[in-house]
């Protein structure tokens, strides 16, 4: 028998899963930890020193430091992280797409030094307010069930996701073709480097392991080369089989933010890019398991056999 996913009409998948709700999950865990983990005077002080140019700036309003007196910032930094902690825990959804994106855009308008994690965050953020606001059930660890406006629930959601893949595949394809130019990425000894670069290098407890693998041509020349093939195998993951991508693209790219984590030190920056790897990868209404709701009646032969 074919699985949910295959035998049900894309009109009628629902999109709101587990896995919407892991995505969702790491991204708030990861502003959360930032906001909780940072002293304000850290996060919030640009290199002018002033935040009130940063709020200026172009759609600055939209963060809500700039809603504040400069002397209220840190105390709203601890009630912004404690938030992001709360909506982690996937509960009504709906009410909380709208806090999620504009604690998720703060981060990158006004922090300090936002990465690109931050950046991609907070982009992530508003393609899921579409997601997020027709997504009406009472926590994300359940799937949703056919109601009478399930179908135009499901269009506006699916666009949401559809802009999330290709923002996603883009950020892969980018990073990809631009290590091409670089000399260190085409002959294989790129990650040699960065191994060893005194502020993204390895820790002093990976160092030693890390600079035995990268001193070795064969696994340095696998490895940097092997970052491009993923990349790229992520920039046109949709086009690949749905098989191939759950059984081996997500394990291996999980697997190369947690390499890239450990090594490289950017926990952020992975809490990131594991929810956009599950909002990449995994396709539109895909569950492990069947609703009961959908199975179709048994005909007689099925019962026989």
């Amino acid at each position: 028998m074919r699985s949910y996913w295959l035998s049900t009409p894309l009109s009628l998948r629902a999109p709101w899963n587990v896995p919407l709700g892991v995505a969702r999950a790491f991204l708030a865990l990861g502003a959360g930890l930032t906001y909780l983990l940072t002293p304000s005077d850290t996060l919030f002080t640009p290199v002018d020193g002033a935040l009130s140019a940063r709020c200026a700036a172009s759609v600055g309003w939209m963060a809500w430091p700039c809603w504040l007196p400069e002397d209220h910032v840190a105390g709203a930094q601890v009630v912004a992280g404690l938030l992001c902690l709360v909506i982690a825990t996937g509960l009504f959804p709906a009410v909380a797409a709208v806090p999620t994106a504009f604690l998720l855009l703060a981060l990158p308008l006004t922090s300090a030094a936002p990465d690109g994690g931050d950046q991609l965050a907070g982009i992530l953020g508003v393609l899921l307010l579409p997601v997020g606001l027709t997504d009406w059930r009472r926590h994300s660890w359940t799937v949703e069930q056919p109601d009478a406006v399930f179908r135009q629930r499901v269009f506006t959601a699916d666009v949401g996701i559809a802009f999330i893949k290709v923002q996603v595949s883009v950020v892969y394809l980018v990073a990809c073709l631009g290590k091409l130019g670089s000399p260190e990425w085409a002959n294989g000894t790129a990650l040699y480097y960065w191994v060893r670069n005194n502020v993204f290098g390895a820790p002093w407890i990976f160092r030693p392991a890390a600079e035995w693998v990268t001193s070795q041509p064969p696994l340095v020349a696998a490895l940097s080369w092997g970052t491009l093939v993923l990349e790229f195998s992520l920039a046109i993951a949709v086009f690949l089989p749905v098989r191939f991508r759950l059984r081996v693209l997500l394990p291996v790219a999980l697997l190369f933010h947690v390499g890239i984590w450990l090594v490289l030190g950017v926990s952020s920056f992975a809490f990131v890019m594991f929810a956009a790897l599950l909002l990449l990868v995994i396709p539109v209404g895909w569950s492990p398991t069947r609703p009961p709701a959908a199975q179709p009646a048994r005909t007689e032969k099925e019962v026989v056999a």
